[in-house]
């Protein structure tokens, strides 16, 4: 037998494995036999070791940071104008509808309706329109213009309405309100939706969505600072609102104008100096096919920032990325139960939130009306509202700060249990603890603190979870993120209504009913979020498990 006889096996590479019934393996490289005192097959290897080796370099990816720190802040000033008016519209819309402007509670209560059913209608049509028409940048800036020119304007006096008649006060407001609801979701989505356009790894899209929720919390607190010194200076004797403060809601809304302004234009800036478009362009070239055969030395600075050049990590060409060939068909996340399941998971946490904000100062106020409560007890209740749900602020904000150095160690998921055991602790609490039994300043204030952490722990990881399950495809994050929040408009405005509609009408009759909805309402929403936790879970598993 010839020494080039034998089964020959051609390679990948071009050369060709020649098998003897001995126990050499030769392969031939262009032309030439290189002997392997082996049995094993050199070419078994080499797959394994490259997998092995782009983990190893993705896992080394996704817990290092692509953006600095003044980045960062920068983002999270896009959204502080939508929460400075988020702030005024649920605490203080109806408090100037009825008190200042002197309109029936019913047309009142009916304008804030309007408002929520306006805002969850046009979230999924501005998803859609943003990620078929200009840049998440653009659409942006138009629905901060839009915001500037309304919201100032409902809390105004309306124009006319002393000569017109009762129908054109209402129109009035109708039309700024759903115009305003339709500005303020194109700074909401569009701001989540930036997200995956700016960030490369996953430490960048929890820092990014903790600081996000960080300045949500420091604009809540300024619209209670900036209300509180504008009403500080009244006057009059009577401690109700009337028509004589109207111009000063005007003046809480200028304010907060001229800061949320200041703020989204400091926040394009930063976008300028994050090279946003140039990460914008990277991130939507997840859905082009490139050809291996004609290259181009168009580079990714934060790859090699992270990493160095490319021949000095492993896997890197030298030649750049592919020449483009054709276009990837999207992803149809709304076949994917991932979607909804992340949606539920968003309106548990976000639930939860609105639920402890909404009721914490009615249990405080119910407290006060006890019939064994001292007047020094009713004196502190009515302290208790402004300094609890204060202290619940500030432990919301200093649980989204820790975050930002958690997701190196632990997964979002394991941070959304946490979140969710702290919730369902604190509701414990206070449904084991005796009717009689009164509660302390410092139980209050650790309450408050625990319900805070919750609500941020949740909702910052179940943000995080579905910046996540968008990853690469940031050319739909836009309509991804309208579905999640959508539900979550409907379901918190269905579950408040639920709540007032089933109040007893004499306080006497459920003397205990807030301290109830706090307990068990929040609790139910904090167990439906870890039952959520674990069906998206097990969809994660069983999705990976097929794509091996």
């Amino acid at each position: 037998m010839s020494k080039s006889s034998g089964h020959k096996t051609p390679l990948a590479n071009g050369s060709t494995t020649i098998h003897r019934y001995g126990s050499t393996v030769e392969t031939l490289v262009n032309g030439g036999p290189v002997e392997h005192h082996s049995p094993i097959e050199t070419d078994t290897i080499t797959p394994i070791a490259a997998q092995t080796t782009e983990e190893m370099e993705r896992s080394l990816l996704e817990k290092r940071s692509t953006l600095r720190m003044c980045e960062k802040i920068g983002y999270g000033l896009g959204h502080v104008y939508n929460d400075l008016c988020a702030g005024v519209w649920f605490s203080y819309t109806l408090l100037f509808m009825q008190g200042a402007l002197g309109m029936p509670a019913a047309e009142a209560g009916a304008m804030v309706m309007l408002g929520q059913v306006g805002d969850a209608i046009a979230t999924p049509i501005v998803g859609l329109l943003t990620d078929r028409y200009g840049t998440k940048r653009q659409w942006h800036i138009f629905g901060t213009f839009i915001v500037f020119l309304t919201f100032p304007m409902i809390f105004s006096l309306c124009p006319w309405c002393t000569v017109a008649p009762h129908w054109w006060e209402i129109v009035y407001f109708v039309a700024v309100i759903l115009a305003f609801q339709f500005g303020w979701p194109i700074v909401q989505v569009t701001h989540l939706a930036m997200i995956p356009e700016i960030s490369r790894t996953q430490k960048d899209r929890s820092d990014l969505t903790a600081i996000r929720y960080s300045l949500s919390i420091v604009s809540n607190v300024v619209v209670y600072i900036v209300t509180w010194a504008v009403l500080r200076n009244r006057t009059s004797t009577d401690n109700q609102i009337g028509p004589g403060d109207a111009y000063r809601f005007r003046d809480i809304s200028l304010i907060l104008t001229l800061v949320g302004v200041s703020m989204s234009v400091l926040f394009n800036f930063s976008l300028t100096f994050t090279g946003y478009e140039h990460r914008r362009s990277t991130a939507l070239q997840h859905n082009i096919i490139r050809s291996p055969t004609a290259p181009h030395t168009d580079e990714d600075p934060e790859r090699e920032r992270l990493l160095g050049p490319p021949s000095q990590h492993p896997g890197g060409s030298s030649n750049g990325p592919d020449a483009v060939v054709l276009r990837k068909p999207k992803k149809n996340f709304f076949k994917s139960p991932l979607l909804y399941q992340n949606a539920l998971l968003y309106v548990f946490s976000r639930l939860f939130m609105t639920t402890s904000l909404v009721y914490m100062p009615l249990w405080l106020d119910e407290r006060a009306y006890q019939p064994d409560t001292t007047p020094t007890e009713s004196n502190a209740s009515v302290e208790h509202l402004a300094t609890v749900p204060l202290v619940s602020f500030l432990a919301s904000f200093v649980a989204s700060l820790v975050l930002k150095y958690t997701n190196r160690f632990i997964s979002n998921s394991l941070v959304y249990f946490i979140g969710s055991i702290v919730s369902i602790s604190v509701c414990l609490w206070i449904a084991l603890t005796a009717t009689s039994a009164s509660f302390s300043t410092f139980a209050l204030f650790v309450i408050a603190s625990l319900f805070g952490a919750g609500s941020s722990i949740t909702m910052v990881s179940s943000l995080c979870i579905t910046a996540d399950m968008i990853g690469k495809h940031a050319d739909q994050s836009g309509i991804i993120y309208s579905a999640v929040t959508f539900a979550d408009k409907l379901v918190t405005g269905v579950v408040v209504v639920i709540i007032e509609s089933v109040k007893c009408h004499d306080r006497t009759d459920c003397p205990e009913y807030y301290r109830s909805v706090l307990s068990y309402g929040c609790g139910l929403a904090a167990i439906l979020g870890c039952l959520t936790l674990t069906t998206l879970l097990c969809t994660t598993a069983r999705t990976r498990a097929r794509t091996r």
